[in-house]
């Protein structure tokens, strides 16, 4: 064999090794990089919650937005620098592992509350409240995801004109429907839980307890993304620094209550905001 037949043989043999080691770039895959989802937490309506659900959450959940909305009793009138049932309630929701965000225009307790915002307003009665929804752009500023509703109160103790109780329960009752309806319009996502209002120092007159009793009927009629929390007899007469208005021990009373109406509603965290 001569020389040139050589190295004709030996370039051949050269080449197909070379080939045998070039990887086909389709065949070798391509790393595949997922979109980033951020978590949020979400309520899951139900329309008859269990004061048993549980809750599953992750430090990673967006806070929920929790408006406390109401009169002088949630703004936490009575006790200067408590602030009312949200004191205990914003260390409830901790221990609970929920993370939350108290919101609203209103500011009370600032002083003792690493979160004292509030929709509370001192004398106010619902229509002035309904007004204020539609007025002043609570619901679309602050979003709340859960809305704590406890109103009534100066509605059923209203003195008029020389000093006379000035009292329509029928008013009142429907009132509270139109403010239900006005939050839901603006905010359908939002769930709203409306508390039975607790009674004064000396107990619950009748139009407290037929105003109390037409709630659960209302709600209902708003559909799921209306619950109730009975609040009516759950303080005593020791309970309370004024005629209306909870000591410390009492708005704790309301603290546990709502408590446990919110995690009635059960908690979920989701993919999106």
């Amino acid at each position: 064999m001569n020389r040139v037949a050589v190295y004709i043989i030996l370039t051949a043999l050269l080449a197909a090794c070379a080939q045998s080691v070039i990887q086909d770039p389709a065949a070798v895959p391509s790393p595949t990089v997922s979109p980033t989802v951020t978590p949020t937490m979400t309520v899951e309506p139900s329309a008859t919650p269990s004061p048993t659900s549980t809750v599953t959450v992750t430090p990673s959940c967006y806070p929920i937005k929790i408006m406390p909305l109401g009169d002088s009793i949630t703004y936490g009138e009575g006790i200067v620098g408590y602030g009312g049932y949200r004191n205990l309630l914003g260390a409830l929701l901790e221990s609970d592992g929920i993370p939350f965000d108290f919101v609203g225009s209103q500011k009370s307790a600032e002083d003792v509350l690493p979160d004292p915002d509030n929709e509370g307003h001192s004398g106010w009665r619902i229509a002035d409240i309904r007004d204020a929804i539609e007025t002043e752009g609570w619901l679309e500023t602050y979003q709340p995801d859960i809305i704590l509703l406890h109103v009534g109160s100066n509605d059923l103790h209203h003195v008029g004109p020389n000093h006379r109780q000035d009292v329509n329960l029928a008013d009142t009752i429907e009132n509270l429907s139109a403010l239900l309806g006005a939050i839901l319009a603006r905010r359908p996502e939002a769930h709203v839980i409306v508390a039975y209002i607790i009674r004064t120092r000396w107990g619950s007159d009748s139009n407290h307890v037929l105003y109390n009793e037409a709630i659960p009927e209302i709600a209902a009629s708003k559909g799921e993304h209306v619950s109730v929390v009975d609040m009516q007899d759950i303080l005593l007469k020791n309970d309370f620094i004024t005629l209306y208005h909870p000591n410390p021990r009492g708005y704790d009373k309301m603290a546990h209550a709502w408590e446990k109406a919110i995690l009635a509603l059960g908690l979920k965290c989701s993919a999106s905001r």
